[in-house]
């Protein structure tokens, strides 16, 4: 055993105090030129902790669905890990789910990027896993929040939830990259017990209600069909996830 997470080799690991964020820290150190594939780790027992620095290579807009590859990535790891009869699934844009009840999920920061200048110069991602405890979320208040060893998955460590993901992780971007970002959504919403279900949505403000048909090109989510359809844009979720206080 090892107290420090075995990442592919693409990844240049830097391991973060317990009580530190790796998230926060990964934006600094982005946006002071990191390297792309840092991927920053905490060792904290009761939660899985990490970030990684990407280097877009298209526009803000078509570099945003990089929250639902890193969802992919995050539910394939667990996956791997819990027991065959849990159910691992995805609430839109950025939660995952053990059967049913909230764990965590994925967060993206993006460096603003000039109008002549269309392509960002950085991504971060952060993902978090609750472990074992209790945890607080405003955000989440409407919905049961658990962790894994509530769940029944006792004895994953979070730093199995770390090398795994960060395996899925490349194998989803190539994924992605080669056979575009539909695949990516069939995926993800074949994951999502929400599609076709009434739903309401409040982020960053915005509260909209209606039945969960699908998501846009970018990630958007859609909700109802034809004319009478509303968008609630993925971009809310940047500026604050909708698991996290």
């Amino acid at each position: 055993m090892t107290d420090r997470p075995s990442f592919p080799s693409l990844y240049q690991p830097i391991a973060m105090a317990n009580e530190l964020e790796p998230f926060e820290r990964a934006i600094r150190i982005a946006a002071e030129g990191a390297e792309p594939g840092t991927i920053l780790w905490s060792g904290r027992a009761d939660e899985a902790l990490a970030a990684v620095v990407l280097a877009p290579e298209q526009s803000r807009e078509r570099s945003l669905p990089v929250l639902q590859v890193a969802l992919l990535a995050l539910g394939d790891a667990l996956t791997a890990l819990v027991p065959p009869v849990v159910a691992v699934t995805f609430d839109w844009p950025d939660g995952l789910l053990i059967n049913g009840g909230l764990v965590g999920g994925v967060r993206m920061a993006v460096a603003p990027a000039a109008q002549s200048e269309p392509i960002p110069d950085w991504l971060v991602i952060g993902i978090e896993v609750r472990i074992r405890g209790s945890w607080e979320s405003e955000m989440a208040a409407e919905r049961r929040l658990a962790s894994l060893e509530a769940e029944g998955c006792d004895g994953i460590r979070s730093i199995d939830v770390l090398e795994t993901f960060g395996r899925h992780f490349l194998g989803w971007i190539e994924l992605w990259q080669e056979q575009g970002v539909e695949a990516v959504h069939r995926a993800w919403l074949a994951r999502t017990p929400a599609l076709g279900r009434r739903v309401r949505f409040e982020l960053a403000g915005h509260r909209k209600e209606g039945v969960f048909s699908g998501i846009t090109e970018s990630g958007d989510l859609r909700l109802g069909e034809g004319q009478g359809a509303q968008i609630v844009s993925i971009e809310s979720a940047i500026s604050q996830p909708s698991w996290a206080a």
